[in-house]
């Protein structure tokens, strides 16, 4: 079994448990404090379907976006999404569990005051999220 780190707790931007208050939404995932450059491990077996950018307008001064995340579909469907991580896999890459698909980002130098993590959530096979802490048991 993996090590998992601890969840980000409540810092200047908010908390990072599932369904923790963002203002008129929901927090959809869980955010596990890291250090930027971490190594990311994948949670299980599955295909990258999606190599994606959270914000959509979030661009840094060369007009590509800030941050990036990795989506894995896992065989029965389920699509768990790591934010905030540079990828070292590819669309269409087969991963294991436990292998590495990326490293963390530095999230300090934009958003002062918030603990560095990564996000984690996942989507069922409706595209519906549920509480990622059922998803790593």
């Amino acid at each position: 079994m993996l090590t998992k780190p601890p969840q980000r707790t409540i810092d200047t931007w908010g908390a990072g448990h599932y369904g923790a208050n963002r203002g008129s939404r929901k927090h959809k995932g869980i955010d596990f404090a890291c250090y930027p450059g971490s190594s990311i491990c994948a949670e299980k077996y599955g295909r990258v379907t999606k190599i994606g950018y959270p914000y959509d307008d979030d661009e840094d001064n060369d007009g590509k976006p800030d941050f990036t995340y990795v989506e894995i579909q896992d065989p029965l469907g389920f699509k768990a999404r790591y934010f905030y991580v540079v990828p070292a896999v590819a669309v269409g890459d087969m991963v294991q569990s436990g292998q590495s698909i990326g490293i963390s980002q530095e999230l300090g130098k934009k958003y002062h005051g918030i603990t560095e993590h990564i996000h984690f959530e996942v989507k069922d096979k409706d595209g519906k999220f549920f509480d990622p802490a059922e998803y790593l048991l």
